[in-house]
């Protein structure tokens, strides 16, 4: 019986030794794996790819966040112009609050823009919001509008409102009329010069909003269209285009005769119907 019993005892210390030197064995590698990911130069590798997969992530992104819409100035003159003859539901709304909620479905807002030398120029004025949304810095090298569609200009009706003041011009242009028509600075004199990115830098850091304000001159045509811009994204060429909500801007230049003219009287306190005929600013 005393022999068993130290038998077992025996068995008992192997086992305890043995179990021993594999706890601490796995005590020793649990403590060396700690101390590598807890180690100053892991987590500067955690940093860096962590950083990394922000990059990444980025990259994935446009590289732009775009907004663009119809930008109006009160103080300019201003025409509305139909896209399609006026029906009675137009008609009925003209000249009443009910009518801006109708304006840019069924026309096209402008700032007449005319003069012995341009006598059918009209303006589209744009405001332009971007963001940029990259890893990196976005280089702009070139703004343009591309034409979509291009026809006779719209004959169908308008409605004009004088000017309540000269507004400050804007610096920046496009001539629809033109087959390439990039971005252009608009001079003292209201031509239009040299591109506008060619003497000057636009670059776009993350998370960096600028706005351009821009307009689109015509004299002979109805214009859909869109703005393109050229980008350099660390070496790598793309473009992208805004539009209007889905739907490409509006432009048209003034046509020769109108089936309906309409008119704001401060004297009467509201719209004058004028016939058909030619556009007359002074009337």
């Amino acid at each position: 019986m005393r022999e068993e019993n130290t038998v077992f005892s025996r068995r008992n210390l192997l086992w305890a030794a043995g179990g021993g030197a594999a706890a601490a064995i796995f005590t020793a590698l649990v403590t060396e794996l700690d101390d590598r990911l807890t180690s100053p130069a892991q987590a500067i590798r955690d940093d860096r790819a962590v950083e990394a997969a922000k990059r990444e992530e980025a990259r994935r992104k446009a590289p732009l966040s775009l907004n663009a819409y119809y930008y109006d100035r009160s103080d300019e003159a201003k025409i509305w112009l139909a896209v399609a003859p006026l029906t009675a539901e137009v008609r009925q709304r003209l000249g009443t609050p009910a009518f801006a909620e109708i304006a840019t479905e069924r026309g096209i807002d402008a700032v007449v823009s005319t003069s012995d030398k341009h006598p059918y120029r009209l303006l589209t004025r744009v405001r332009l919001s971007v963001v940029g949304q990259w890893a990196a810095p976005v280089f702009v090298t070139q703004i343009r509008a591309r034409v979509l569609r291009r026809s006779a200009p719209l004959p169908h009706a308008y409605v004009f409102q004088q000017s309540q003041g000269d507004g400050e011009p804007l610096k920046i242009g496009f001539d629809l009329d033109e087959p390439d028509s990039v971005a252009r600075v608009i001079g003292p004199d209201k031509r239009l010069g040299g591109a506008y990115v060619d003497d000057r830098s636009l670059t776009l850091a993350p998370g960096e909003p600028i706005t351009i304000d821009v307009q689109a001159q015509t004299d002979r045509s109805y214009h859909e269209w869109v703005i393109d811009l050229d980008l350099d994204l660390d070496g790598e060429k793309r473009v992208v285009t805004v539009d209007h909500d889905g739907q490409p801007f509006r432009s048209t230049s003034l046509a020769r005769h109108y089936q309906d003219r309409y008119y704001f009287s401060m004297a009467k306190m509201g719209l004058v119907y004028d016939g058909p005929g030619p556009f007359e600013p002074l009337i």
